[in-house]
């Protein structure tokens, strides 16, 4: 093998995933760019130029999912991820290794359940004088509270939020897990040497070593959370009275069911764009407190 060929093997080697990538990745970005700029149902194309642009920022069904959203993602984020925390250091905390590779393997499990499948036991679950939450109400002695939470505009995005007891995200386990099982065994001897309780070794070492990971978990279910559609789309199709609509939900609707595909594109162009400043959102938030934290080790060093 000559010197060209060494140099340009790798390249050819990668080229069949930056063909895939192109294909289905980059190629639907731009023609959702394109076919954003045309009354567009499929069979027939009308340039409108950024018409379904301002249609859809001033539509109040669009505002209202970005209200529902925003309360999802505070209900649904911090909930998450101080549960899979919680999980992630009970493990740790195991002193038996089978014990700890039980429990490891227990929580990782429901990654091979397909989700839909999970969203629609939790329908069953909420299912008014029939479901598992209702049936656990009656025993404790509070049927009386026994209504359809799904069917309430009040409780129906809370509810919605609450899917997934006991709230342990598997990916997020893994990396909050593997962090701590990575963490530099001097420095937890040293804690326990000194008397450091369990609770004040996880939040004065754990956690500030674990940081980057626990920003990164954040970033992802920030980015995730505006594109959720799966809950709402099988358990309460955006109701009731558009309480649960979201701007995936949305757009879904609108190429789908009312064949505005050119009107859905924009949509799609707009949510692109949110997901990508709660990014860069988040990135900056990461940079300023990873920088000020640069700044205090290089000071200590010197």
């Amino acid at each position: 093998m000559n010197k060209a060929s060494k140099i340009y093997f790798p390249y050819l080697l990668i080229l069949p995933s930056f063909l895939l990538l192109g294909f289905f990745e980059f190629y639907p970005l731009l023609s959702a760019f394109y076919h954003s700029l045309f009354d567009w149902n499929v069979v027939t194309s009308k340039f409108i130029g950024l018409n379904n642009y301002t249609t859809f920022l001033t539509k109040p069904i669009f505002w209202i999912s970005i209200k529902n959203i925003l309360i999802f993602m505070a209900f649904s984020i911090p909930v998450t991820l101080l549960m899979t925390l919680l999980g992630a250091e009970l493990i740790f905390n195991l002193k038996s290794d089978k014990v700890q590779s039980f429990w490891k393997y227990t929580f990782i499990l429901p990654m091979v359940v397909p989700f839909s499948v999970g969203i629609l036991i939790w329908g069953f679950i909420y299912t008014p004088y029939i479901g598992v939450l209702w049936q656990f109400l009656n025993i404790i002695g509070l049927g009386n509270l026994n209504f359809s939470v799904l069917g309430n505009p009040k409780t129906a995005i809370f509810f919605l939020a609450l899917i997934g007891f006991p709230y342990l995200q598997s990916l997020a386990f893994l990396v909050f897990l593997s962090s701590l099982l990575g963490l530099d065994k001097s420095i937890l001897e040293s804690a326990e040497i000194d008397g450091a309780s369990k609770m004040r070794r996880i939040l004065s070492i754990d956690l500030p070593m674990i940081k980057d990971k626990i920003f990164l978990i954040v970033s992802l279910d920030m980015i995730g959370a505006p594109q959720t559609i799966g809950s709402m789309l099988l358990l309460t199709g955006g109701g009731p009275g558009n309480s649960t609509m979201t701007p995936a939900l949305y757009i879904y609707n609108s190429a789908f069911n009312e064949n505005k595909m050119g009107y859905a594109s924009a949509g799609g162009v707009v949510l692109m764009s949110i997901v990508l400043g709660l990014f860069f959102l988040t990135q900056s938030v990461e940079s300023y407190f990873g920088g000020e934290k640069r700044e205090k080790d290089e000071k200590n060093f010197r």
